[in-house]
């Protein structure tokens, strides 16, 4: 697995978790429990992790030679509570790694 990949994997699933802790405790706080500042905090690190995000699939898509179809499925998964999750499982599915072939972009340290 690429470093640049392994960096991708670690944003996605901060990504992923930041979404769900948004959708499934600090909104319901703020709108059922009457909260007001619930989302204020768990609001900008999401943002702050979509971006994130966003240069992290640009790095991994350009480096592994990616077709748009990867990197819009890869976008998709972003915006769907779990995506990032089931996007993870997908590749991993998918990847000649996966399948035990040597990785074309071994890491140099």
């Amino acid at each position: 697995m690429t470093p640049v990949r392994r960096w991708f994997l670690q944003v996605a699933r901060a990504e992923g978790s930041s979404l769900l802790v948004l959708l499934l405790g600090a909104m319901p706080a703020k709108y059922v429990l009457g909260i007001p500042d619930a989302t204020a905090w768990v609001g900008w690190l999401h943002g702050t992790l979509v971006f994130v995000y966003l240069v992290a699939l640009g790095s991994v898509s350009r480096v592994e030679a990616w077709t748009w179809g990867r990197t819009g499925a890869a976008f998709v998964a972003s915006v769907i509570p779990g995506g990032t999750f089931l996007f993870e499982a997908r590749l991993s599915r998918t990847t000649p790694e996966a399948a035990g072939a040597v990785d074309p972009l071994p890491d140099r340290r």
